[in-house]
């Protein structure tokens, strides 16, 4: 299990079974859960005012026990998982959660029906889902640009030998541009229409296109529909910030690399990570700034949890890592 800030992936034997938004639909009345991810988010606008979304992870930690433990028990129903059967689980955590972040994420699987829980550092599910030699004296930058939380790393032993991380991922993107919108034109727009506006008009290199892109927009005074003509330049300002957050991580964790594992890095290049690493020219700037060949996976959301899914088969041989990540 791969529980994003803004998107869930589950993975069993039979390949991925769960690939949507990390979203739960409870009903406040009775306070049972509807729906778990698109199901979720549908509902949400077309029933009744007693069925109320919630996102329970914000930049890559827990928020809400209770409903992180309801997503994930909706998770193993969309799975065919019961209760009764007590699976055993892998999930995935950031390098930089905190011991009570790990804690709550392993308790709300538990909770859920889990009999055995192990957790396994994003980088180093990343490093097994992309084939890299990760438990060779060998070093591999893997670099993980989420929703809610990036993380730069080099690899090596079955360890990560530096990192550095930040709070700070795509998400924030798409609130920057919602912001830039109601300041500049007095309304305010819906999270899906943030990421497309990111997804067509943004780039890393921050070279404004002369593209532009028409939304529907509800005006912040009035409430009425509009249409708002959206243009390069915009989506440009709001991705700036993250991009240079993100440079300088990447720079600070090639910094701190030891200098055969440097050697190494130079050689083999850096891999991307995670559905940000998707924007537009982040790679080109990546390896502009640090000298560093840097590409995007193939499928750089699912690399993640495709290498918690050969994990499963691998638990002994890789127990070593589940410790170190357990702490």
């Amino acid at each position: 299990m791969d529980i994003g800030t803004a998107n869930s992936r589950v993975a069993t034997s039979a390949g991925i079974v769960f690939d949507e938004p990390t979203v739960v639909a409870i009903d406040t009345r009775s306070g049972e859960v509807v729906d778990v991810g698109e199901g979720a988010s549908d509902l949400v606008a077309r029933t009744s005012r007693h069925i109320v979304a919630f996102r329970p992870l914000a930049q890559g930690a827990t928020i809400d026990f209770d409903v992180t433990a309801r997503l994930v028990s909706g998770l193993f129903d969309r799975a065919g998982v019961s209760a009764l059967s007590r699976a055993r689980v892998v999930m995935s955590v950031p390098s930089l959660a905190t011991a009570i972040e790990r804690r709550a994420l392993r308790q709300a699987a538990i909770q859920a029906g889990a009999r055995e829980v192990s957790l396994l550092e994003a980088p180093l599910a990343a490093g097994i889902g992309l084939g890299l030699p990760v438990q060779e004296p060998v070093g591999s930058a893997v670099t993980v640009l989420g929703a809610g939380a990036s993380e730069s790393t080099v690899l090596s032993l079955g360890g990560i030998v530096t990192r550095s991380a930040r709070r700070q991922g795509g998400s924030d993107v798409d609130a920057a541009i919602a912001t830039r919108l109601r300041h500049r034109f007095g309304v305010v727009i819906a999270p899906t229409t943030a990421e497309r506006l990111k997804v067509l008009l943004g780039s890393a290199r921050g070279h404004a296109s002369p593209q532009r892109e028409r939304v529907m927009a509800r005006t912040v005074e009035a409430g009425e529909l509009v249409e708002v003509d959206v243009d390069a330049e915009l989506v440009d300002e709001a991705v700036a910030d993250v991009v240079h957050a993100a440079t300088a991580m990447v720079q600070e964790a090639l910094a701190e690399a030891p200098p055969d594992l440097s050697q190494d890095v130079s050689a083999r290049g850096m891999t991307l990570v995670g559905g940000h690493a998707r924007l537009r020219d982040f790679a080109e700037v990546l390896a502009r700034e640090t000298g560093v060949d840097v590409r995007v996976a193939a499928d750089p959301e699912l690399v993640i949890v495709r290498g918690l899914q050969m994990c499963l088969d691998e638990m002994s041989r890789l127990h070593a890592l589940f410790r170190e990540a357990d702490r």
